[in-house]
């Protein structure tokens, strides 16, 4: 009985201390290393449509916007022209954002489920100095958020950005300082964070097999 409620307490211990730790990233390799299992949003399966106002929904997450227009593009200038942004990978569609004259955003990204972890490539940004900010519904990005300099990339450049928390977050926001700095999203990355109850399981069920193991 002291060996299951050790590998019990063993087991919950390890699911407890999975979570990835807080911490941004430059680039996918590192940030899918860190978040672990994730989900990726492509846009692929989205209807093209031209920037408005109106809310973007996906199986990930909702798209709100309140000032700057969003759009799917199925190609880098249709149904509106892309300004140099374009798809990343294989597919051909892509987020479009931009509000002419004025600086890019907030955008929400409203999620499906809580997640620990949030990346996406971000295509045609630099063009105009600035900042791109990340803000959490809750945990380290928050309060004043997760800032990164626009630093000058080439017509069309492509960049990843992601970060990771100690505690789940259902809401994001993400805002580019840069005036007049239309620009593209593309393949967003989320982590769900697993149920209690499943973890409880999982747990449950490896105690089960070691306590079996040592019997044997």
């Amino acid at each position: 009985m002291k060996l299951h409620r050790r590998l019990l307490a063993l087991a919950l211990l390890g699911a407890a201390t999975a979570q990835a730790a807080d911490g941004s990233f430059g680039d996918a390799a590192s940030f899918l290393a860190s978040a672990g299992s994730t989900a990726m949003e492509s846009f692929e399966n989205q209807p093209g449509r031209r920037r408005e106002l109106t809310p973007i929904d996906t199986p990930l997450f909702t798209i709100g916007t309140t000032t700057t227009p969003i759009g799917v593009q199925v190609g880098p200038d249709a149904p509106s022209t892309g300004f140099g942004a374009h798809a990343v990978g294989d597919g051909s569609r892509y987020l479009s954002v931009y509000l002419a004259g004025q600086p890019q955003g907030p955008i929400t990204f409203q999620l499906a489920a809580p997640a620990t972890a949030f990346g996406l490539y971000l295509v045609d940004v630099g063009e105009t100095s600035g900042q791109i900010i990340f803000k959490t519904n809750a945990g380290a990005f928050s309060g004043t958020g997760l800032s990164v300099d626009a630093t000058p990339q080439p017509d069309g450049g492509v960049r990843f950005l992601g970060f990771t928390q100690t505690q789940a977050f259902t809401q994001v926001t993400l805002t580019v300082t840069g005036i007049d700095e239309a620009y593209g999203v593309d393949q967003v990355y989320v982590s769900a964070v697993p149920e209690p109850a499943s973890a409880l399981l999982m747990s449950l069920g490896l105690a089960g097999l070691l306590a079996a193991r040592r019997r044997r």
